[in-house]
């Protein structure tokens, strides 16, 4: 059932509890359908290997689900558990050893173990009783998954939001940067990484094309980010490649590399950012862009051409990569940008989307009807979404569904840097700042 717009569901889905699912591919499946039927519950990821979960437990999910098997033994396993600070239910396989087990229930975060197999249907009551309590109490699974920064900034969870299609001129760039600036405004820190190649980024955004993130490629580690990152008033960016030399190398990069694109959003995460945007091109490279992700915006333009791209970059995420990457149904949201009159309606669009993919197509959240004046600021180097109401009116449902604080968003044009000891919230998930 895919979430609506209206804010008594947007309630509710930020009230649900956010559930990792780790395991092989057919038992996660089958975890994710029974899952789905239950309001009390949001997928948020899915996870088939060390690797991705240890990326995806950066999220900071309040329930992990994890079936031991996609660990070669119990060392790795227990070390990341340990790490975790939410509940976390554990299936051993059948020859595991009893001291194993007993090892393994001894972990904190372990609030379930066994063997084999679990019932959801009995496993969902202690589940939502151990978050529920989790919530309401001050252990540290609530309060912070990184040690405080020198500001005194502790996230506890966090959006690495995608932004894609797999065509060139939707308006990629614009709604990435205009929603990164947004969360940043918002008093969230944010961090926009542009992955094009040349990338226009700094231009559009009045920075320099250096440094950039081949900067950070060649130290890639938390300082090495630092040193590469710009500013835009509260909002860091890392500009992108300056040319498609550059980018093919990071194509052809490894994932498990230091200087990958997936280890680039590791060391963000560590880093204390709540939200990562990536601007993902239409390229190769949007792959490692949306397997780092946990949220995919994907931007559409009102026509057939649109609908046909978009639905083909649907399927591509949820079926063609779900053997190596999980992003829940739940975590996609559609923009359909510069809405005319004389092209497809929004129904008309979502209706053709549903047809051609053959079953409901993800709502759209955002409409953004097309405003000359977007390009003409953007070429004076200025934010849209701080000088057109227009443009500022159509971002902001996707900016609300992302970025909840309560119910209380900054005024169009009004700056919000963040302010020590306040509380906010992201996906219902308590943030300190």
């Amino acid at each position: 059932m895919w979430p609506t717009n209206n804010p008594a569901s947007l309630q509710q889905a930020a009230e649900a509890v956010t559930i990792l699912l780790a395991g092989p591919m057919p038992r996660v499946n089958a975890w994710y359908t029974a899952l789905a039927a239950d309001a009390r519950a949001r997928v948020t990821s899915f996870a088939t290997d060390p690797q991705d979960l240890a990326f995806k437990i950066a999220s900071a999910p309040e329930a992990l689900l994890l079936d031991a098997t996609i660990y070669p033994g119990p060392k790795e396993m227990i070390e990341m558990l340990t790490r975790y600070n939410g509940a976390a239910y554990v299936i051993l396989p059948q020859e595991a050893k009893p001291e194993i087990a007993d090892n393994i229930s001894k972990t904190p975060s372990v609030k379930g173990l066994y063997r084999n197999d679990v019932n959801l249907a009995e496993l969902s009551g202690k589940l939502f009783g151990d978050v529920q309590a989790l919530r309401q109490s001050s252990k540290p699974g609530m309060e912070a998954l990184w040690k405080p920064r020198s500001e005194g900034f502790s996230p506890v969870g966090m959006r690495i939001i995608a932004v894609w299609n797999q065509s060139g001129g939707v308006g990629k760039t614009t709604v990435s940067t205009n929603l990164a600036y947004e969360a940043a405004r918002r008093g969230l820190p944010t961090l926009l990484i542009g992955l094009g190649a040349p990338d226009d980024l700094p231009l559009i955004l009045g920075l320099k094309p250096e440094p950039n993130i081949v900067s950070w490629r060649s130290t890639p580690n938390q300082d090495g980010l630092k040193m590469a990152l710009q500013k835009l008033d509260t909002l860091d960016v890392l500009a992108g490649f300056p040319d498609v030399l550059s980018e093919a190398m990071a194509i052809n990069t490894p994932q498990d590399a230091p200087n990958s694109v997936q280890k680039l959003i590791l060391t963000a995460a560590y880093a204390g950012y709540a939200v990562i945007v990536l601007d993902a091109p239409p390229t190769a490279l949007a792959a490692s862009a949306i397997s780092a992700a946990n949220t995919l915006v994907l931007v559409a333009r009102p026509s057939l051409e649109g609908v046909m791209r978009t639905v083909h970059a649907y399927r591509t995420v949820v079926e063609r990569l779900a053997g190596e990457h999980r992003i829940a149904a739940n975590g996609v949201f559609v923009v359909l940008n510069r809405i005319t009159s004389s092209r497809m309606s929004s129904e008309e669009w979502h209706k053709a989307a549903s047809g051609l993919l053959g079953q409901p197509f993800p709502p759209i959240v955002a409409q953004i009807t097309d405003d000359p004046q977007v390009g003409e600021l953007q070429d004076r180097k200025r934010i849209p979404l701080m000088a057109t109401e227009t443009f500022t009116r159509g971002i902001q449902p996707l900016a609300n569904a992302l970025f909840s604080t309560n119910g209380v968003h900054a005024a169009p044009g009004v700056s919000r840097p963040p302010s020590k000891g306040r509380e906010i919230k992201v996906l219902g998930i308590k943030v300190k700042v």
